[in-house]
């Protein structure tokens, strides 16, 4: 976006929120000041229904909201138009939004006198408010929800393409927010155990804590279709980076040996990457763009694909297909820090000649589908609810 279009943008949002007929904190008449505060600050509003990052951070908001606490979620350019303040309000959570009287939300939190808890979704929106919001509430614990090791997932998309110059810078950004300024605060939430032994090098283990995504079944098994009339397979991603690689992987270099052995099999492409991938024009590969209800989907696709390359943290794409009984093949990066076990819980595979004999093989082995089916309720045991208060319970929250 060009400098001049940006700031036109800028003072047309400027007059919208100068001249909206409410100028009100939603949710914030329900704020009191005896319970527990807690606070949320995301570079962007949440988006549950777009990604399942924010579907999880949702579940963990909604956990403190049930424990009594006071929910504020703060993020930056938001206005009370966007859907998703309407969304957590209709949940109770008191959302900052611009207003004439709170130009930034650093102002709005200015006029509460005690937050217990300060919660950085994410290495950017920690770097961005860390100093500034240590000030404003010096007595606070911090909490910096890694989502993912970020310059992880740049170090191994170096060792893709080497010679991306913006990668290596983003590399050491992130090892310095990461392993540097993380340092600071009171707790690390890592995704998996798999990702928290790596942060030990930087990190106090006290310290840490591993927190992933929260998932539960949406349907009963039941309730889907079987496995004769089903077909086509399924893709789930946004325009983050390893999703843009997994779906260009999938079509140039997985699908066309698939093709070879069944041209019919169609890959459905849920999510806003259409802007990004131009290219592909293939009619089996359907682009789908955003869609709200994504459970037809689910239940009528024959298996989810993962085929991610590079990447890090917990990929909710496979604990979604999970909810729904869908068999998945992916990638040992797609799988990690899962806990999947290879033909019990989903099809593992690092080779694209292997993973395209995979897709083969669940596409038209009954037996084996049937059998990840079953074993989907399993798959999401270390993603309940109920993990949560496990966790909590191990620091001063409850």
């Amino acid at each position: 976006m060009g400098i001049f279009k940006s700031i036109k943008l800028y003072y047309k949002r400027k007059e919208i929120i100068k001249n909206q007929s409410d100028q009100s904190i939603p949710n914030f008449n329900t704020y009191n000041s005896s319970n527990k505060t807690i606070v949320f600050f995301n570079l962007s509003m949440p988006s549950p229904d777009q990604d399942s990052g924010s579907n999880r951070l949702k579940e963990i908001i909604l956990f403190f909201k049930s424990k009594g606490y006071n929910c504020i979620i703060c993020s930056n350019n938001t206005a009370r138009t966007n859907k998703d303040v309407g969304d957590f309000s209709d949940l109770g959570v008191i959302v900052y939004v611009e207003t004439n009287q709170y130009r930034t939300y650093f102002d709005f939190l200015k006029t509460i006198s005690k937050v217990d808890f300060v919660w950085y979704y994410g290495a950017r929106a920690f770097d961005y408010n860390f100093k500034k919001i240590s000030r404003i509430f010096p007595e606070s614990k911090s909490v910096f929800d890694m989502t993912d090791i970020h310059f992880l997932r740049y170090k191994r998309a170096i060792e893709i393409d080497p010679k991306r110059i913006s990668l290596r810078k983003n590399y050491k950004k992130f090892l310095f927010i990461e392993t540097k300024l993380a340092q600071n605060v009171d707790f690390v939430i890592t995704v998996s155990d798999f990702e928290k032994e790596i942060m030990t090098k930087y990190i106090d283990n006290s310290k840490l804590i591993t927190l992933s995504n929260i998932h539960y079944q949406k349907s009963t098994i039941d309730e889907v279709l079987p496995f004769d009339d089903r077909e086509d397979i399924l893709f789930i991603g946004s325009q983050h980076e390893p999703n843009i690689d997994a779906i260009y992987y999938l079509h140039n270099d997985i699908m066309p040996i698939v093709w070879q052995k069944d041209a019919t099999i169609k890959v459905n492409i849920i999510g806003n990457v259409r802007e990004r991938i131009t290219d592909i024009v293939d009619p089996r590969f359907i682009f789908h763009g955003y869609v709200p209800d994504i459970e037809p989907f689910f239940i009528s696709n024959k298996l989810m694909v993962a085929p991610l390359r590079y990447g890090a943290g917990v990929k909710g794409k496979i604990g979604q297909a999970f909810e729904y009984y869908l068999p998945v093949v992916t990638s040992p990066v797609g799988a990690e820090g899962m806990k999947l076990i290879h033909e019990k819980n989903a099809l593992i595979y690092n080779d694209k000649e292997e993973f395209a004999s995979g897709i083969i093989e669940l596409y038209n082995n009954k037996k084996l589908w049937l059998e990840l089916q079953q074993n989907s309720e399993e798959s999401l045991k270390p993603f309940s609810i109920q993990v949560l208060e496990t966790v909590f319970s191990r620091f001063d929250v409850l």
